[in-house]
């Protein structure tokens, strides 16, 4: 079977009119083959790495350990973030912020940390449902006392859905380095 010109165009070259051929068959079969790659491109993501409770996580020139997770106490203590939602469970997360780069003052360093708790943590579970953070403090606060100076205890505070199992979180590295993985999982062993 012979492929058939679907489109002649005219075109002026030098004064002359030259008609050239666009076998468009072949312009359509360039078009999918380039938008097949750059959708596979696009869609090919790393699995995350996947580490134990304890190992440092870095991100950046940053690093901090995941140490621990537990169910939000009962009775709560009076904080909004440890409100009770209908359909929902309460997950405490408890991390050690280990390296903290730059000359930050107080004030920056805690609003930096608990922003980026906030921002880069989730929670997923085996349906494959991902639950965001939702609030994140110093672990002192958690037990009503006067943090101090410590800025490198926290606590980041999840509402999972009632039946999700397997819990694992999610660490995303948003300007990853040489060696540093983009997603990072650490089973929370709940």
């Amino acid at each position: 079977m012979k492929m058939r010109d679907a489109l002649t165009a005219p075109c002026v070259d030098g004064g002359r009119v030259i008609k050239r051929t666009i076998r468009a068959e072949r312009f359509a079969l360039g078009v999918l083959l380039s938008g097949a790659c750059l959708l596979a491109v696009a869609c090919s993501k790393e699995p995350p790495r996947q580490i134990a409770l304890g190992d440092d996580i870095e991100i950046g020139p940053y690093a901090f350990r995941v140490l621990r997770a537990r169910n939000a106490p009962n009775p709560p203590p009076p904080l909004s973030t440890f409100r009770s939602q209908p359909g929902k469970k309460g997950i405490v997360v408890f991390v050690y912020w280990k390296t903290l780069a730059g000359d930050m003052d107080v004030m920056q360093r805690l609003a930096f940390i608990e922003s980026f708790f906030n921002n880069q943590l989730s929670i997923g579970d085996t349906e494959g449902s991902r639950t965001e953070a939702l609030d994140a403090m110093q672990e002192k606060l958690l037990y009503m006392e006067d943090p101090g100076s410590n800025w490198q205890n926290w606590i980041v505070v999840f509402n999972v859905p009632d039946e999700s199992r397997d819990l694992t979180l999610i660490v995303e590295n948003p300007e990853p380095r040489e060696g540093q993985a983009r997603l990072t999982a650490v089973p929370l062993g709940m």
